[in-house]
């Protein structure tokens, strides 16, 4: 008779980019833990991210909109399960119940860095030292578990079926074949969007220049994709995607122009190198792009970084930090990542 394969518990509920940035922690896990059942607890709304990961064996989804009893329901379904070990990742009160209301024979869970973030937003001092990304944030949860800490990287898997919407999206959008670059002119905050007409430009220069453009974003965003995609030549998938095949998109285009938001972390995760736009938030954060072909464009302002994430309105009224950025400046670094050979049809 086989023996039950012990199981794993990762908790961490949202947001989307730290969801696709635990996909390191979760790479990890099949490295050290390789005898182990990985289970995930997470939202609803992003099941789509992992359900063809061949490392993670069951997710457990809780609706976006759950309350304290659908929590106890959780709860209660998750205690079945019989966990060894259980890894807290998110460090929040829902997670925090499961965390602590559990058994398990070894549990671990992140440190959050409030002092630190708020020392750096209101008082302007810098206490983080080295910076560490939240990637390796992570991945390093493995060290209080007693496990050598492994080198992985962040990666997404598509399925064939995100895959092959893709194949027609790019066919019937004549990118298939081409160089393209990809545009994320989105983001949840109003702080962290470059200017639209900025992106416009940069669609316009790609597009003449005989590269293909593609818009990506989800529906909240449609509007913005719109203003961009009336550029002549540009294709727009905003809205027209789901979360896993804008990830298989991401992972066949040679750039991606993005704010600081979840695109820059999917389009990574694919192997894919950004131009990452970054105004009220900053590196020490650890939000920055990960990959060596990446780079990061910002202003050295003595107002940044002024929120934690961009929720908070720019108390100069100006977003100088994003609107001093140049068209220029983002065309540059586009020829700079993409090599020669690449660069033209």
């Amino acid at each position: 008779m086989n023996k039950e394969r012990p199981r794993i518990l990762l908790i961490r509920f949202s947001s989307l980019g730290d969801l696709v940035l635990l996909s390191a922690l979760v790479e990890g896990i099949a490295v050290s833990f390789p005898g182990h059942a990985l289970h995930l607890a997470t939202k609803e709304q992003y099941r789509e991210l992992y359900e063809d990961n061949p490392h993670v064996g069951k997710i457990h989804a809780l609706p976006s909109d759950a309350g304290f009893r659908d929590l106890l329901s959780f709860r209660k379904r998750l205690a079945t399960e019989k966990f060894e070990i259980i890894i807290d990742a998110h460090n929040v009160v829902r997670s925090g119940f499961l965390y602590h209301t559990l058994r398990a024979g070894r549990k671990v869970r992140l440190g959050k860095e409030h002092i630190r973030k708020i020392s750096l937003i209101r008082a302007g001092r810098d206490l983080y030292g080295d910076t560490v990304s939240m990637k390796d944030r992570y991945v390093g949860l493995l060290d209080a578990l007693g496990t050598e800490v492994p080198s992985v990287s962040t990666r997404l898997y598509p399925s064939l079926a995100a895959q092959a919407a893709v194949d027609t999206f790019f066919e019937e959008n004549g990118l298939a074949g081409r160089t393209v670059v990809a545009l994320a002119p989105g983001a949840r905050w109003e702080t962290k969007r470059w200017p639209v007409e900025g992106y416009s430009e940069v669609a316009r220069a790609i597009s003449s220049s005989g590269r293909g453009v593609l818009v990506i974003g989800g529906s909240a965003e449609t509007q913005v994709c719109r203003k961009v995609s009336s550029v002549d030549g540009v294709a727009d998938a905003c809205g027209g995607l789901s979360l896993m095949e804008t990830a298989s998109a991401l992972g066949r285009v040679s750039l991606l122009v993005t704010n600081d938001s979840a695109p820059m972390h999917i389009a990574e995760a694919m192997g894919t190198p950004v131009i990452a736009l970054f105004g009220p938030t900053v590196r020490q954060f650890g939000y920055y792009p990960l990959l060596e072909r990446s780079t990061a464009l910002e202003r050295d302002m003595a107002c940044r970084p002024c929120s934690r994430n961009g929720a908070r309105p720019c108390h100069m009224r100006s977003r100088e930090c994003l609107e001093a950025i140049t068209p220029e400046e983002v065309l540059s670094a586009i020829d700079r990542i993409i090599t020669p050979a690449e660069g033209m049809v």
